[in-house]
């Protein structure tokens, strides 16, 4: 009995990065932006490899004498993992003049290492001379060691981008916009405990094995109900400062303050930004109106319909319908969800939405689920 409660609850890791690996994957959403379709990809990555780690764990017991031989691998994993959670706090918590660069040499690191500790192990078991029972006995120290400096620079690292984040998000936008994002912190303590219990853990001690299968779970179930609620505001460095100027040029004020040579663009010349027209959709809702048109937000904003078209086309990446329809999207579930209209039918609330006829529904949703496989794909 007691070693079925043993095998149970050291297999709680395993059950939950499967159980929310798999619900996180089919219950996020289909209408994301680019940044959360990474954020969708790295957690899938992340809990397939904690799914494999664990496997490899309960295995190792019974098949040590094989299993042994994959320890650079498995080394490699655990690295990598702590890479891609870094990875994915990143992207949650964007800073001015962030790039991709320096996320590609931590992702190096694990790669440079396997390569190394692969090419070890090959060479010391071809050794004839040495016992099969010393692969364990040297990779096992290897591993323990290389896991746990992972562990300790991407739990402090991932730490000082949070707290970094919090300041920038404060100052930029208030405390307010900070509360759906607190549970970082919480997170971020999990992320520690987890490395002081892993020091532990030569010890052999019964409670330290328990609560680390415990604060697994902990930790799989805060990122994936938090992602799911999309408890997160991820602040735009680049492309919001995307504006439409008089003549209807449309530039990033950063590529005009960047480009010497340029001049800085006055207040005076500024005819639109890319918030001052999702504030208008948010606030006024136009897209309700079916017969919404071109001109008529071109009216609006006092230009013309070439110099609006462009515009949306470059700062959003689609056209004036398309845009219309995501608006529209993102009502229709709003209305889906409310319990005041669980009476009203698909056709109903398509009406409601802002959607001229119900086919249209069908056709915006459809065109929107293609993008997303389109962008999947790429």
């Amino acid at each position: 009995m007691a070693e079925l409660f043993k095998y149970i609850y050291t297999s709680l890791p395993m059950i939950s990065s499967l159980t929310c690996g798999m619900l996180f994957v089919v219950a996020y959403g289909q209408e994301l932006t680019k940044v959360e379709q990474q954020v969708k990809k790295l957690l899938g990555v992340y809990f397939a490899f904690m799914i494999l780690s664990w496997v490899y764990v309960q295995f190792n017991f019974n098949y040590e004498h094989l299993l042994k031989y994959y320890l650079p691998l498995v080394c490699f994993v655990l690295q990598l993992n702590q890479v891609i959670f870094y990875h994915f706090i990143s992207l949650l918590t964007p800073v001015e003049n962030d790039n991709l660069f320096h996320i590609k040499v931590h992702y190096i690191i694990p790669l440079i290492l396997l390569f190394v500790s692969g090419i070890f192990m090959i060479t010391f078991t071809g050794i004839n001379q040495l016992s099969n029972d010393a692969v364990s006995s040297l990779f096992m120290p290897y591993t323990s060691l290389s896991v746990f400096f992972f562990m300790l620079c991407y739990a402090i690292l991932g730490s000082i981008r949070v707290i970094r984040y919090k300041r920038i998000l404060i100052k930029k936008h208030g405390r307010e916009k900070w509360k759906v994002m607190r549970w970082m912190v919480p997170l971020m303590v999990v992320r520690f405990l987890l490395l002081i219990l892993f020091i532990c853990n030569p010890l052999q001690l019964n409670f330290v094995l328990i609560a680390m299968t415990l604060l697994v779970p902990v930790q799989h179930i805060i990122i994936v109900y938090n992602i799911l609620m999309r408890n997160y505001a991820i602040i735009s460095f680049g492309d919001h400062n995307t504006v439409m100027i008089a003549g209807g040029e449309i530039i990033a004020l950063s590529d005009v303050f960047n480009n010497q040579e340029a001049k800085p663009v006055s207040n005076a010349s500024l005819l639109l930004a890319k918030e001052e027209l999702e504030q208008y959709y948010e606030e006024s809702k136009p897209y309700l109106n079916a017969g919404f048109k071109m001109q008529d937000l071109a009216v609006y904003f006092e230009t013309n319909r070439t110099y609006l078209s462009g515009f949306i086309n470059k700062t959003f990446g689609v056209n004036f319908s398309q845009y219309n329809n995501l608006w529209r999207l993102k009502e229709m579930k709003y209305l889906q969800e409310h319990p005041e209209h669980k009476d009203k039918n698909q056709e109903e609330l398509a009406l409601m939405a802002g959607f001229s006829t119900p086919r249209a529904y069908w056709r915006a949703k459809k065109a929107a689920e293609q993008k997303v496989e389109q962008k999947d794909n790429e």
